[in-house]
């Protein structure tokens, strides 16, 4: 994982030990990552993540598309290097993520990649055609399981029939048009449920040309989830994080919160109608967070509360 430092407040010499020594990068001028909810809400309450706590206290909307068009014609005039709109949401459930795909690829950089994370329960004939036809680089299927008890017992609210099906279709899609893109993959986090499985996940998956990702399972900063009994080791601090040096999130309204973590919006950093994506980047707010977190200085932080396997 990359190290940051801040530009600012070190001298040429100190700066010259953080990289060469200590292997730092300075602070980019804008996020190298960017998310966009293009719209709120999820059709499923998976046992780990936090829609199935907070989601239905939060408000929701779908982004206005002048907004939209004013986010991805800012970001895109820098070198992102990866896209994703959505967060913190089920990106399927934006019936226009297509025709907002496409507005994005048509201006990005060549080098930028565009991908989103889909638990593939509405990838319906009509949605299927989006991701392939838009310009999108990246799809991660979300399937924390193979077995139907385990599956639905972890993805409450979805059946895994439907779910593999869709995902099925949607390879011989693609097959039959041809496309090299979307690059298919399936992720799911590491759970106690999934531990005895996992030879037949990889098995599954395997048979079908599909790589998968097991991540860290993150409690995303809420006690909730801390007491579940999902975790297959003890919940550890973070020992780094990068977000805060790397990536950049955005609500449906404009407001840019700290992290995709930021479930409550704890921390609302600044909104897009009003200011520039890069102006909040480098806000002074910011910036002294950022250097609350280098120091150790997390009470009061949303960071203090983000635990890992």
């Amino acid at each position: 994982m990359r190290r940051y430092y801040l530009p600012q407040e070190t001298g040429v010499l100190k700066a010259l030990y953080k990289k060469l020594l200590n292997k730092e990068r300075p602070l980019p001028p804008f996020p190298r990552v960017v998310q966009i909810q293009t719209k709120s809400g999820c059709n499923a309450r998976c046992v780990f993540c936090p829609n199935s706590i907070v989601g239905p206290k939060l408000t929701h909307g779908e982004m206005d598309w002048e907004l939209f068009t004013k986010v991805t014609d800012e970001i895109t005039r820098h070198p992102v290097a990866r896209i994703s709109p959505y967060l913190m949401n089920e990106p399927l459930m934006d019936r226009n993520l297509g025709k907002k795909i496409r507005y994005l690829a048509e201006r990005k950089r060549p080098d930028t990649i565009i991908k989103i994370n889909s638990n593939g329960a509405l990838l319906d004939e009509e949605m299927g055609e989006q991701p392939i036809e838009s310009g999108l680089d990246r799809i991660n299927f979300s399937v924390h399981g193979i077995r139907k008890e385990t599956y639905e017992s972890q993805m409450v609210g979805l059946k895994l029939e439907k779910v593999l099906e869709n995902i099925d279709q949607f390879l011989e899609l693609k097959k039959r048009k041809g496309a090299s893109k979307p690059r298919v993959r399936v992720t799911m986090v590491r759970t106690k449920a999934i531990e005895e499985e996992l030879p037949e996940i990889m098995a599954y998956w395997k048979a079908r040309g599909v790589r998968v990702n097991v991540r860290p399972l993150e409690n995303r900063a809420l006690k909730e989830i801390a007491a579940k009994d999902l975790n297959p080791k003890k919940w550890k601090p973070f020992s780094f994080c990068n977000r805060l040096f790397e990536q950049a999130y955005i609500l449906y309204n404009g407001d840019v919160v700290l992290c995709c973590v930021d479930w409550e919006r704890t921390t609302i950093l600044g909104n897009l109608w009003e200011q520039s994506l890069e102006e909040i980047w480098n806000s002074p707010q910011y910036q002294e967070i950022r250097r609350r977190y280098l120091a150790g200085e997390l009470k009061g932080l949303l960071c203090q509360r983000c635990l890992t396997i």
